[in-house]
């Protein structure tokens, strides 16, 4: 009886801790880890805590984890590539994400002006040489050296995008993917690229992916 008795006594304790541990977590909510998070990156903290917290936010909080997740991207595309348009934003990231964007003044809802490429891409005389951006598509599965003008670019997590020739959504640019690498330092748009590598397709869209920045050459 008293094995049973000491048996019965542990499942309980164990039992009352699982409950005031849910208790704990319950008491916390996900508005408040999400403030907290932005909070922390407004004021620069942006290791220790704030890991933990976008993990309970992960977690627990798939809403207000797609809120921050989209909060950071547009962050970071303010760095690579400049103001933003708010609009621009629409339909990327969460609306959420792009009102505190607006707050932190990371988006503008003043027009951007956009770069225009020429309305006759270049054909020849590629710096180096080479292929302009517009064949690409016309070469999947080959080596090539490509090159166009910067339209665009933009982010995910820490993949950064840059689109040549056209912008996203234009299934017909050219786009080169740089694979974990965080952000890049600004490019000025118009700029001529040109990148050499397999070409793959995604999508129906070109495309030459990388791991390793220093392989974009970038003409002014």
């Amino acid at each position: 009886m008293a094995i049973v008795a000491v048996v019965i006594g542990v499942a309980v304790a164990q039992r009352e801790a699982n409950t005031a541990s849910q208790r704990s977590a319950e008491t916390v909510s996900c508005d408040e880890v999400l403030e907290s998070v932005v909070a922390l990156e407004r004021a620069g903290r942006t290791s220790g805590a704030i890991d933990e917290q976008i993990q309970w936010l992960s977690d627990n909080c798939k809403t207000e984890f797609g809120i921050a997740t989209g909060y950071f991207s547009g962050k970071s595309g303010v760095s690579q590539f400049g103001a933003q348009s708010c609009a621009d934003l629409e339909g990327r990231i969460p609306a959420e994400s792009i009102t505190l964007l607006r707050e932190d003044a990371a988006c503008t809802d003043t027009p951007v002006p956009a770069w225009s490429p020429p309305a006759t891409p270049v054909t020849t005389a590629q710096p180096g040489g080479g292929i302009p951006w517009n064949e690409a598509k016309n070469h999947v599965g080959s080596t090539q050296r490509v090159c166009g003008p910067l339209a665009g670019g933009g982010n995910s997590d820490d993949d950064v995008f840059l689109n040549l020739g056209l912008d996203y959504p234009d299934p017909d640019r050219f786009q080169i993917v740089v694979w974990d690498i965080g952000s890049l330092e600004s490019i000025g748009g118009g700029s001529m690229i040109c990148i050499e590598g397999p070409i793959t397709s995604y999508q129906g869209v070109a495309q030459i992916e990388i791991y390793d920045p220093s392989r974009i050459e970038i003409y002014s």
